[in-house]
């Protein structure tokens, strides 16, 4: 019974320490509120994965309820979309819209490292620990309505921390066009789990090509937006231009994904997580100094072992499965 649960628990736990601890956005010493930060990305995460089983929507309807959560988080819980001194960083001074009342650099990619680092990444990390239920609903009708339910409290309990530490508000402008953006990502997600693709004929990419295809345009997204203004001196046109092909890179990673095995998956997973791991060391320090670097190499130790073990997993399964085809008893 308790096996059941497992995968969920894991999901539930790399979700937010990849997308705060490991992005190096949060300090280690900080590791205490991991549980607040597990039932806000956690649980939006496995209930963002049941919806693509349940529906058979996959990972273009994770793709987009991805993006829906975070403008749910962006411009609704912290309100790093319109706040323009969020944490003292300003954020929105790069491509700044004034009708959006937001840096466009910023929102692009805020969006989409939750897409890629806070959902996509920890469900194919799960997915490749227990490779056997990949493809089955986690949970049932209750544990939908606990996790629903677990989900809206940290939200709120996020959004009350935010407020009252930055007393700033968006302007009901600002906060109607982000619901209607997420009326719009839920709207495709749903669209989406209605089709049911072919899956592609072609041969699939190396695990090696697949590896560079996670960490170059990720190294490429982090570069852009860290350095774009600073260092490289990109106007933001052109930051966003980049941003915008990076996003279609995505998306062609998205639809291509059907003749993938487990371990192909695995390898772009392994790139976009080496991504943060680099890029999560530097920021780390110039968020929290270098006192944070010992802490910091522990989640990166974690999630290396994660990504390994994930490899052993489904490198055992894919071989069992092989073997049962042929008939053989799979090699011990």
């Amino acid at each position: 019974m308790l096996k059941r649960f497992w995968p969920i628990a894991c999901l539930f736990v790399l979700s937010p320490l990849i997308a705060e601890y490991l992005s190096g956005s949060l300090p280690f010493a900080l590791l205490t509120i991991l549980p607040l930060m597990a039932a806000m990305y956690g649980s939006g995460a496995v209930l963002i994965r049941e919806a693509a089983v349940r529906s058979g929507g996959g990972w273009p309807m994770i793709a987009l309820l991805g993006a829906a959560y975070g403008f749910v988080e962006e411009g609704w819980v912290d309100q790093s979309l319109f706040n323009p001194n969020y944490q003292n960083l300003r954020l929105l001074d790069f491509g700044y819209v004034a009708a959006l009342g937001t840096g466009l650099p910023w929102l692009i990619y805020v969006i989409a490292i939750h897409v890629v680092w806070s959902i996509s990444t920890p469900i194919a990390l799960t997915n490749g620990l227990f490779p056997a239920r990949r493809h089955e609903p986690w949970l049932r009708w209750w544990g939908i309505v606990a996790f629903s339910l677990l989900y809206l409290a940290a939200n709120a309990a996020v959004a009350n921390y935010s407020y009252t530490s930055s007393h700033f508000m968006a302007s009901p402008g600002e906060l109607a066009w982000t619901g209607a953006a997420v009326i719009a990502l839920v709207a495709g997600a749903l669209l989406v789990s209605r089709r049911r693709l072919a899956p592609a004929a072609r041969d699939a990419p190396a695990p090696t090509a697949l590896f560079l295809l996670g960490f170059v345009p990720g190294g490429v997204l982090m570069a852009l937006m860290y350095l774009g203004r600073s260092v490289l001196g990109l106007s933001w046109p052109a930051a966003v231009a980049i941003l915008v092909l990076l996003g279609a890179i995505a998306g062609l990673v998205a639809f291509e994904h059907r003749r993938w095995s487990g371990r192909q998956h695995l390898a772009l997973t392994a790139g976009l997580l080496a991504v943060y791991v680099v890029g999560g060391l530097a920021t780390s320090v110039v968020l929290h100094s270098a006192a944070d670097l010992p802490g910091h190499a522990a989640v990166v130790a974690v999630c290396l072992a994660v990504l390994w073990a994930a490899w052993r997993q489904t490198r055992r399964q894919e071989r069992t499965a092989a073997a049962s085809y042929q008939g053989i008893s799979p090699p011990s």
